[in-house]
């Protein structure tokens, strides 16, 4: 481990956390251990590499150990809750403290800060990444270094020491098997994904891919790229709605360009036209859309792994092995996590309260 005395100077210089002080805020999630320790009993996968809470000895040692957070950007609470869960982690153990630092969702800056978490002498990286190949040279750096390096939500095809996170593929799958019910295997779609070259985007698009294969009458008019968030949503939902008359369905890869998408069929005055909405995220306010039928289906992909990661990490470090993890088709191993049931208007209660995010959802400009 690094110096515990100058890596507690540095941490304090540059306003990084500390899991032993319970009434601390944390940075970005702005929560004290109090609380964010609440929050973890209620977290899905705790189960999975289980630890004891308490002070982490390597090599007999309780050292400090600091590990670093790079994430995408702090611009979407489904980040933040990442985020939430690995913080939680930390606080179970008082010789653990983090640095987070925010990418902006800027592929350059994101890099730059890996190896910025690297020059302040971090024991362990945790990253997800805005995009997986621009990421390699920094996840390389992270490798050169001899530490763990941790890969959540999207991968990097680069050398690691573990990838973790649901499988986009059989996610999308099933949302894309609810729209061909729903449209009785025939219809007129289009498509908002999430920011394109991205792990997940491709992932959840080869699942629809796969599912429309085994129902040709399902067209795909068009393509846009949503990038995960709101405001491209719109635009690009006018231009569809503009060229095409007649649209049964808009499969978004994200609630946030579904919400986007709805309000653009509401401004160009299409309500009756009756378009469906299949959408990703799994946020409380996407189950509440689904109760109400704004949507038609969630694939429930939680935020709710950075405790996982912070885990594994800590494993790594102690010498131990991980268990499930393997080999896959990148380089590196990976922890598939289970996937978690698609939320359509029979479970909605069921689930709303075990999504993450205590936001409410847009009020649908249809109704």
């Amino acid at each position: 481990m690094r110096s515990s005395i100058a890596t507690t100077a540095l941490l304090a210089a540059m306003g990084a956390t500390s899991g032993a002080a319970a009434q601390e805020t944390m940075p970005i999630s702005g929560k004290t251990c109090e609380q964010l320790l609440e929050q973890y009993e209620g977290l899905p996968f705790t189960d999975i590499l289980p630890l004891e809470a308490g002070p982490v000895a390597v090599d007999g040692a309780e050292d400090e150990i600091v590990v670093g957070f790079s994430q995408t950007g702090f611009n979407h609470p489904w980040r933040i809750s990442m985020l939430e869960a690995a913080q939680a982690e930390a606080c179970r153990h008082p010789n653990v403290s983090m640095i987070v630092l925010d990418g902006n969702v800027d592929v350059a800056k994101q890099s730059n800060d890996v190896r910025d978490l690297l020059a302040r002498g971090v024991d362990a990286v945790l990253l997800s990444p805005v995009e997986s190949a621009a990421l390699i040279p920094a996840s390389r750096a992270v490798m050169n270094e001899g530490i763990p390096l941790i890969v959540m939500d999207r991968d990097v095809p680069s050398e690691k020491t573990l990838f973790i996170g649901q499988s986009n593929v059989t996610m999308g799958e099933k949302v894309a098997e609810k729209m061909a019910e729903d449209l009785g295997g025939t219809g007129k779609i289009v498509v908002i994904t999430g920011l394109q070259g991205s792990s997940p985007a491709v992932d959840r698009d080869q699942g629809m891919k796969n599912v429309l294969a085994d129902n040709p009458d399902i067209e795909v008019l068009a393509v846009g790229d949503g990038e995960w968030i709101r405001e491209p949503a719109v635009p690009i939902m006018e231009d569809f709605l503009t060229a095409y008359p007649e649209i049964d369905a808009v499969f978004s890869h994200a609630e946030e360009s579904s919400w986007g998408a709805q309000l653009a069929i509401a401004r160009a005055g299409r309500c009756e036209d009756g378009i469906k909405h299949y959408t990703f995220d799994g946020s409380n306010a996407g189950f509440k859309s689904v109760r109400d039928g704004t949507f038609r289906a969630d694939g429930n992909y939680t935020p709710f792994i950075g405790d996982i990661a912070m885990r594994a990490a800590l494993y790594t470090l102690t010498g131990r092995e991980i268990p499930g993890a393997e080999a896959y088709g990148q380089p590196g191993q990976q922890l598939a996590l289970p996937d978690s049931p698609t939320v359509v208007a029979e479970n909605a209660e069921e689930w709303i309260g075990r999504g993450w995010g205590d936001f409410e959802p847009s009020l649908d400009p249809c109704k």
